[in-house]
């Protein structure tokens, strides 16, 4: 048995509470709270019989942990690890706590008040004497288990049975979304979107088909930021994500909840793995690596979005090995025609040609000087979708907002759409989906 649990976001503290407790404190990341508190709750396999919460958790979280571990665990004793602060007070009064204590108590502190609360625990029923290895000779009072000896780094609270009793059990909120499941047998589909240059729009066409393909499985589609050096996608959407790609493929990523924990979240219904934070990270990132994360996210989300780097680079060909859909994206520039024709023949060469391709051409304008004809002409194969060129992309990425759900009257924005609606045609739009949407920093 692991007797003491430790939820906390602070690396610091955890090594400090290991090395008091060894091998008798079991850790859940603080991260695991971005998808409620029973998704903490789920990974304690043990009985604990002390719980500490924090430090780094805010008032909502520890809240919900409390209810969440109470509800399991009706016996359990509880922390609060957190600083003294003019709202302490009010968290000891509005939560069910045995103590609160101060993160920079001395080891001989936290001891101290760990061991009282397991002896005030065994007095009381709420657990065994070996739980915790108590010595026999030790006396028991029947007052509370912490008096005001060290109030400087330990806040009492009174006596935590006459308050149960007293109190009602509140229900554990429901988090706001959650990853739904995917049924047994279900399909899943990966789409990369390629270019042959930088510059041909496809960051725009891979946001919005995610936004599009969220609409008919929300929470199950991811966008992965593939463009190691260069990606931008976080700062196109104004997402500010907490982990990147370089850490949903670290060794503790193969567990599932942790990759989870790797994702930024849209509001629009759908998941980032945003790009390496500067290049030299995103060239630690190998191409199998990637490839390995592709099939992961595949186990987990309906629909997988890649937006690779331009070209035919190592991880660009590993992404195509291993994607259901390829969304080739060019522009009228003869140099960007040629390109892509060469991305073909290559791809056919080498055997890489995904079953389903599709091909856009983007920012399409009759003063280029070519025709459709011309174009197909030259990347030797018919274009499946014409994007006009318009300026409301360039104003819907300044908002930090998908187009498709920014401007849908724009001829770019229905162009778009008729992308997603080749991946899934039951992807039609709805009103109440494709509304514009004010950003807390537009002027009213």
């Amino acid at each position: 048995m692991l007797p003491y649990l430790l939820v906390s976001r602070s690396a610091e503290y955890e090594t400090r509470l290991r090395a008091l407790l060894g091998d008798r404190l079991a850790v859940v990341p603080g991260e695991f709270l971005t998808f409620g508190p029973e998704a903490v709750v789920s990974r304690v396999n043990d009985v604990p019989r002390i719980a500490m919460l924090g430090p780094v958790l805010n008032y909502e979280e520890t809240r919900g942990l409390v209810d969440a571990l109470t509800a399991k665990h009706p016996n359990l004793g509880l922390i609060v690890v957190r600083e003294q602060r003019s709202d302490l007070e009010d968290w000891v009064d509005e939560l069910s706590l045995h103590a609160v204590l101060n993160p920079d108590a001395t080891d001989e502190t936290t001891v101290g008040l760990l061991d009282r609360l397991a002896l005030w625990l065994v007095a009381h029923g709420h657990a065994e004497s070996h739980d915790f290895d108590v010595p026999a000779a030790v006396e028991v009072e029947d007052a509370p288990f912490i008096d005001a000896a060290v109030a400087d780094e330990v806040v009492v609270d009174s006596d935590l049975a006459a308050e149960l009793a007293a109190s009602d059990e509140v229900e554990p909120e429901a988090p706001m979304w959650e990853f739904p499941p995917l049924e047994a047998g279900a399909p899943t589909e990966a789409i990369a979107v390629v270019a042959p240059k930088g510059g041909q729009g496809k960051t725009t066409i891979a946001i919005n088909l995610a936004t599009g393909l969220a609409e008919v499985a929300p929470n199950s589609v991811v966008l992965v930021d593939a463009d190691l050096q260069f990606g931008d996608i976080t700062a196109t959407l104004a997402l500010q994500p907490d982990k990147t790609i370089v850490d949903a493929v670290a060794d503790a990523a193969i567990d599932e909840l942790v990759l989870k924990t790797t994702l930024t979240r849209h509001e629009d219904g759908f998941f980032v793995v945003a790009s390496a934070p500067s290049p030299e990270l995103g060239d630690q990132v190998a191409p199998a690596a990637l490839a390995d994360l592709i099939s992961r996210l595949r186990s987990t989300f309906r629909f997988v979005v890649i937006d690779t780097t331009p070209g035919l680079g190592e991880h660009t060909l590993v992404t195509l090995e291993h994607v259901t859909d390829a969304v080739f994206v060019t522009n009228m520039g003869v140099p960007s025609l040629r390109a892509t024709r060469t991305e073909f023949e290559l791809l056919t060469k080498l055997g890489l040609m995904p079953g389903n391709r599709h091909i856009v051409l983007n920012q399409v304008d009759k003063h280029s000087g070519l025709t459709i004809k011309d174009v197909e002409n030259i990347i030797g194969a018919p274009v499946d979708i014409e994007v006009p060129k318009s300026s409301a992309v360039l104003l819907a990425s300044n908002r930090g907002v998908p187009l498709i759900h920014d401007d849908v009257r724009d001829p770019a924005a229905k162009a778009i759409r008729s992308i997603v609606l080749r991946i899934a045609p039951e992807a039609f739009p709805k009103r109440s989906k494709i509304q514009r949407r004010r950003r807390s920093n537009e002027p009213e």
